[in-house]
Order: C-alpha cells, then sequence, then structure tokens
C-alpha cells in the first residue's frame, strides 16, 4: 500500500513538472510561418498572387514614422502575407462610410474596419478571428473639473461603434453621446485641444497613439468592456479564411504578436513615446528640396520621397549594387546622363532624380491608365523602362489590357520564362520580374500612406 502510494506521488511530481515545462515553454512558442505547415489553398490560387486588404485610416493603425509607414493592423497584414508567402496590396481609405459599405463588396480578400457588430451580416460578409481587443475610454483636458449639475456631451467620430457604459460616469441623464458624421477622432482630438468640446470617447488603442501629440489633454476611465477586434473577409473565399483563421490563431501564440502588442497597443511603447513631436512632422528632412523640384517636373513629391525610401531610407551615402550610389541610388549610366558623380550634393542628387522620374512618366502617359502610371514608374525605376515595355507588348499580345498595372506585372513575372523572353515582341530578353513587382507593391503602399498623412499645404 505505501510502496503504491509511494509510486502515486512520483507520478504526480513528474505529470506537475511536465505542465510546468508546457506551460513555460507555450508562452515562448517560436513562429513558424503558416507556408511551412499548409500548402496554397486552391481559392487564393484561384485570384491570382497577390492578397488585396484595405485598412481604415487612423493614427494607431496606420502611420508615418520617420519616413516608414508602419501600424498594428499594417505590420499585422504584411507578417500574414509574409508567412502565408502572399504579396499584399494595401489601399487606404480614410472615409469610415466607403471603409464599411466595402465590407460588403467583394473588392478585397480582407478589409481592417471596426464596425458595429450589430450590423454583421453573415448572408453578405464573413468574420475573422479577433486579431487583438479594446475598450472605449473617456478623453479630456488636463485639470478639467466636473460639475455635476450639468448634462455632459461625449462627442464621438463618424461610425464611432464601441459598446459605452454612461453609467460608468455617473447618474442616468446627465451624459450623453453625439455622433459627428464628418468627423475623424483626429478631427475630435484637434477640437478638445482646441476647447471647442469638453469630452471626447475612441478606443484605447487610438488614445495612447493620439494622446502624445496634445500636452493638455489625459486619459479619462475606462466607459465599456473588452470587445474584440476582427476582419471583415470575402465570403466567397472559404478556403482562404480559413487558413487565414488558422495563421491568426497560431501567430497569437508566438512571441512576435506579444512584441507587436508591446509595440503599438502599450502605452510604454518606444514607437508611441518617441515617434511623435508634432502630427505635421516631415517625411524626410529633404521635404523642400523635393517640393521644389517635383513642382518643377509636375510630380507628386510623396511619391518620390517613397522611391528615395525604398532605395535609401534617406541616407546619401550608399553603395548598392551595379555601382548605384547616393540618396536616388541611380546606376552610374544614369547618374552619368544627368551629369551626377559620387560628389555631387544631396541637393543635386534629387533634382537629377527627379528630371529622370519625369523621363519615366512621359514613357508611359500616353500608355497607361493615369490613375496607375506611378506604378508603371516606380517598376521602371527598379528595372529600366524596356522590361515594363516588353511586359506591355506581351500583355497586349495575349488580349489583355495592358493599362493596367495588375495585367502587366503578371506578363513582367512572366518574362523569366523562355517561351516569354523569346517571344518576338520581347526587346530586353529575360527578367526575373517578381522583385520588380514587390518593390512597386512597397513603394505605392506607402505613397498611398503618405497621400493620406502628409496632405498638400
Amino acid at each position: 500500500m505505501l510502496q503504491r502510494k509511494h509510486t502515486s506521488y512520483i507520478f504526480l511530481a513528474i505529470a506537475t513538472l511536465a505542465l510546468c515545462l508546457t506551460l513555460w515553454f507555450h508562452g515562448r512558442t517560436p513562429h513558424v510561418p503558416l507556408k511551412t505547415k499548409f500548402k496554397q489553398t486552391e481559392s487564393v490560387q484561384k485570384r491570382g498572387d497577390t492578397l488585396k486588404a484595405l485598412i481604415f485610416y487612423h493614427a494607431a493603425d496606420y502611420f508615418v514614422y520617420h519616413g516608414s509607414v508602419i501600424g498594428f493592423q499594417y505590420d499585422l497584414l504584411k507578417q500574414m502575407g509574409k508567412d502565408l508567402n502572399k504579396p499584399i496590396s494595401i489601399t487606404i481609405e480614410a472615409d469610415p462610410d466607403k471603409a464599411f459599405l466595402e465590407c460588403f463588396t467583394n473588392h478585397y480578400d480582407i478589409i481592417s474596419f471596426d464596425f458595429n457588430k450589430q450590423l454583421f451580416v453573415p448572408d453578405f460578409l464573413s468574420e475573422s478571428e479577433p486579431h487583438s481587443y479594446t475598450y472605449p475610454v473617456l478623453i479630456m483636458r488636463k485639470g478639467m473639473k466636473y460639475d455635476s449639475t450639468k448634462t455632459h456631451i461625449i462627442h464621438a467620430s463618424a461610425r464611432y461603434s464601441s459598446p459605452i457604459n454612461l453609467g460608468i460616469l455617473g447618474p442616468s441623464g446627465q451624459w450623453r453621446i453625439e455622433h459627428h458624421p464628418d468627423v475623424t477622432v483626429e478631427d475630435l482630438f484637434d477640437m478638445l485641444g482646441d476647447t471647442a468640446v469638453d469630452y471626447v470617447v475612441c478606443n484605447y488603442n487610438v488614445a495612447i497613439t493620439m494622446l502624445p501629440f496634445y500636452s493638455n489633454l489625459s486619459l479619462g476611465p475606462r466607459i465599456g468592456e473588452n470587445f474584440p477586434r476582427t476582419w471583415a473577409l470575402n465570403k466567397h473565399n472559404a478556403e482562404f479564411n480559413d487558413t487565414l483563421n488558422m495563421w491568426l490563431r497560431d501567430f497569437k501564440e508566438t512571441n512576435k504578436y506579444q512584441n507587436l502588442c508591446k509595440r503599438y497597443l502599450s502605452r510604454h511603447s518606444a514607437v508611441i513615446q518617441n515617434s511623435f513631436g508634432t502630427r505635421k512632422n516631415k517625411i524626410s528632412s529633404y521635404d523642400n528640396i523635393l517640393k521644389t523640384a517635383c513642382k518643377r517636373y509636375n510630380l507628386d513629391w510623396r511619391f518620390m520621397s517613397s522611391i528615395i525610401f525604398q532605395e535609401s531610407h534617406f541616407s546619401s551615402d550608399v553603395l548598392g549594387m551595379g555601382g548605384s550610389f547616393g540618396i536616388m541610388q541611380m546606376m552610374p549610366a544614369t547618374c552619368a546622363r544627368y551629369g551626377i558623380t559620387d560628389s555631387s550634393t544631396v541637393e543635386e542628387q534629387i533634382w537629377a532624380g527627379a528630371k529622370y522620374i519625369s523621363f519615366l512618366h512621359r514613357i508611359f502617359v500616353s500608355k497607361v491608365d493615369s490613375s496607375e502610371i506611378y506604378s508603371f514608374v516606380a517598376a521602371s525605376y527598379n528595372s529600366g523602362p524596356g522590361h515594363i515595355l516588353d511586359a506591355i507588348a506581351l500583355c497586349n499580345k495575349y488580349g489583355e489590357d495592358a493599362s493596367r498595372w495588375d495585367n502587366t506585372a503578371k506578363y513582367l513575372a512572366l518574362k523569366s520564362h523562355k517561351e516569354y523572353y523569346n517571344d518576338p515582341v520581347v526587346k530586353c530578353g529575360y527578367y526575373p520580374g517578381k522583385h520588380t513587382i514587390h518593390y512597386v507593391q512597397e513603394v505605392m503602399n506607402r505613397y498611398n500612406g503618405y497621400l493620406i498623412t502628409k496632405q498638400e499645404e
């Protein structure tokens, strides 16, 4: 009997140790990309190589930090694409009404937009696993004194739909919510800082990102429970949606996800504490030069800024493969054509770069859709215009609309196959186009971010 009891104690101790080790390692799960676990699903393959995502713009999920576009959902989407080995084309929408309506179309695979779940219609769209959680908070000016004899108005942005418990603030009837259909949360923070309103409600993740801009504002009480944030998914992508949800469940168990939350969803984040001096901070220290040069050549300085960030991160002493150098990373032959040497100033390099980009723009202005011309220009900056003209010729030969970048990009990728690079319409031969396609996606995603975050003055 004693021996049996002793054996059971040993077994219990071993089981307890095993459980402790399991729990210890569970919180330290190494991130294993899902592309090593799952094959590409048929539904994703049918839609082509690129996943299309829409992000509703606000400060917490998508913003510019020292020229680079970052944000919680932006980084999360990019990580998902990397793990599933799928390039992602990201569209930014600043209008909440348009973002909401897009949830009920088939234009995107993923839509990052928080909306009222009571309006969720399973027949028209699918909802992802939660990617994070947040809760509503009250924002007020520092030192404000509450007057219990008055009715207080809490101002909310367009389509703000988080469940709010006003009972936390005081007796019924003393507080009410007023929605502003044409006002963003960023606008409300400005109004609060300027004393045009007294109270604003927003979600915690937005609040901690916005507050560093406003020294006279403070975080008030929590006025609602935790609620899940999810993505709206295209209902026709059933297989891909299953894979995406498996990825979310897998990724949320990793240290990489925890670090992402600390980076963007914590008040102690170094990015949140150190990234903001003013909301109108510059893309780079060369903004004024870029604006002047681009105005001369009728270009958007924000597009050229995105090219420069992609090439050199605004560093003037970078030496690239093939001998490219300087802030524009132009090849030696191109530099010579525009009078640039390794001793040229950064300003001279930028002016030469603007002139070269203008030259590329003129090549395609009559050949492609005006709304997509910068995609063709970015591709040409990376590969040279000859390979892009080849892809356009192939696209036309096979009866597709070559004025659209997605169509031309498909044939640019095919130029690495003998059947296509030996085609009589091809003048520049073999080219591994996938790198350039990725380059264009990076440049245009960043440019779209600059368009929203850096409005023309």
